[in-house]
């Protein structure tokens, strides 16, 4: 069983995520760095190469960009140790080019889980799963699979 100081720092953990997509909200990418260790960061995000600090300010930018109303809410937040899991829902608007899409207007509503390691007060590792093929679907980029009775005979 964690003790006491263990219990508060992971609580302390899970208030830098916060405070990270918090910023992230408001396009604070100042206070999104003062919560990075920019010289030893690492970002996992599917289909990307691994990136550091300044590429993942790069696809901040770029996201931030095509949906300039982005919100997260957190539907769950777990620590334990130097980690912290997240499930979320992020909801937006695609207002700006988004891959090469331009802006559709459409409103957004995904899930994402991310993983996150922080040492010394600072986000050191970030392992992100979004549903960018529910993403692509809703802003009309890949057509949305229609559900059929698979039961069916013709």
């Amino acid at each position: 069983m964690a003790s006491s100081a263990e219990k508060q720092q992971e609580q302390k953990n899970k208030d830098i995520v916060h405070q990270f997509f918090e910023a992230f909200d408001r396009h604070d990418i100042e206070k999104m760095e003062q919560l990075v260790l920019s010289t030893n960061y690492s970002l996992h995000f599917p289909t990307m190469p691994l990136l550091d600090w300044n590429g993942h300010k790069q696809v901040i930018d770029t996201i931030l960009k095509a949906l300039p109303d982005i919100h997260h809410d957190f539907e769950l937040m777990i620590a334990e140790g130097d980690k912290v899991a997240t499930r979320m829902r992020i909801t937006a608007t695609h207002k700006g080019e988004l891959q090469g899409i331009p802006p559709t207007g459409k409103k957004v509503s995904i899930s994402a889980s991310d993983f996150v390691t922080i040492i010394n007060g600072k986000l050191v590792e970030h392992w992100v799963d979004t549903d960018q093929l529910g993403l692509m679907q809703q802003i009309g980029a890949i057509p949305a699979r229609s559900v059929s009775n698979s039961n069916s005979t013709t």
